[in-house]
């Protein structure tokens, strides 16, 4: 596995354990290591035309208020087969999620949902793999 760290360059701080365990409390269920690491190095990554949800950073609640779990509770997609926890937007309207397992671990997979058809289908294997494959294109 390559680092994240040689993978992004910010001067954004990252969220810490605390922030992210309060998060991960709210949504009910625990992101992927892979995606942790992301979060702990930088909150609220932009990667390509995607923007990460931010993780409320209880240091900076302004800048950090437009987070994960108010995204997570405010989308109108309660009607999808699986339980998926959104993560990311690209200003269209398209999300990507991640989706829930049976034991409140989302899965590294990450997937996208066409706003318009509601079609959620995977789109990366894991967080890693998305960050690579955009900042190569």
């Amino acid at each position: 596995m390559k680092e994240l760290r040689k993978l992004i360059f910010t001067r954004k701080p990252g969220a810490e354990e605390i922030d992210i365990a309060r998060t991960e409390e709210q949504l009910g269920a625990r992101f992927p290591d892979k995606f942790r690491e992301l979060i702990q190095l930088v909150n609220q990554a932009e990667i390509d035309e995607w923007v990460i949800y931010p993780i409320i950073d209880s240091k900076r609640v302004a800048k950090t208020w437009d987070d994960i779990v108010r995204n997570n509770k405010e989308s109108n997609y309660s009607g999808l087969e699986d339980r998926m926890i959104f993560i990311a937007e690209d200003g269209t309207g398209d999300l990507l999620c991640f989706k829930v397992g049976p034991e409140g671990k989302m899965e590294e997979t990450i997937y996208y949902l066409d706003h318009e058809t509601e079609v959620v289908t995977p789109l990366y294997d894991d967080i890693e793999q998305m960050i690579t494959d955009l900042i190569q294109e």
